[in-house]
């Protein structure tokens, strides 16, 4: 199974110590999307938007400790998309998005630790920064 990360598991190393059996598989874009911060990252339905993003093969037992971490079901839920590679190979994958929505600037930590993970999938942080001001 895939999974599409878009904040702090994007970094590779953090994602290693959370679901051991995870495996780092592409670089991948879902459509459709815009990267959003709610405190923790968010992606929020734009028609025109993109956010990149990563995916990993995981477990039965990786899910059980992503779903652990990421507070499903009450802080996130889950959302079944397809992402596609750079080139043009589509994934079906799932996602974390948040129950509730709002606009909140994350911490200065949890910011670094997803740019450790833009650095890791050599993604642009653009995006990532344009998040953040607007989240202020």
């Amino acid at each position: 199974m895939y999974y599409f990360a878009y904040g702090s598991n994007l970094h590779r190393k953090q994602m290693q110590q959370r679901c051991p059996d995870s495996r780092p598989v592409a670089r991948v874009k879902l459509k459709g999307y815009r990267l959003k911060f709610n405190r923790v990252a968010d992606i929020m339905p734009e028609k025109e938007a993109e956010i990149w993003g990563a995916i990993y093969t995981v477990t039965p037992e990786d899910i059980k400790h992503l779903d652990r971490y990421e507070g499903y079901p009450s802080l996130y839920t889950k959302m079944e998309i397809t992402v596609e590679d750079e080139k043009g190979q589509t994934y079906p994958a799932f996602a974390y998005v948040m129950t509730i929505k709002g606009c909140k600037e994350p911490s200065d930590g949890y910011y670094q630790t997803i740019q450790e993970g833009y650095r890791d999938w050599g993604l642009e942080m653009g995006p990532l920064k344009q998040a953040r001001e607007q989240s202020r």
